[in-house]
């Protein structure tokens, strides 16, 4: 079974943490921060985005905004 997600982000092997909003406007969510735990994918329950630590076709780089 593969899942679909809305967008997929490319995060460096050294972080442990990130944030996620959803992006702007209608697929806004308050901020949320999400853990790796030790994995290499973590899935935000708001709006579905995976960031992941492995190089995925059309993943896209995540760009921190501001220190967490």
């Amino acid at each position: 079974m593969t899942t679909e997600h809305p967008e997929v982000l490319l995060v460096p092997k050294d972080v442990a943490q990130v944030s996620c909003n959803g992006g702007s406007g209608a697929l806004g969510h308050p901020k949320v921060y999400l853990a790796f735990d030790d994995h290499d994918e973590t899935v935000c329950g708001y709006c579905d985005r995976l960031f992941t630590k492995n190089n995925q076709v059309g993943a896209k780089p995540y760009k921190a905004r501001g220190a967490a």
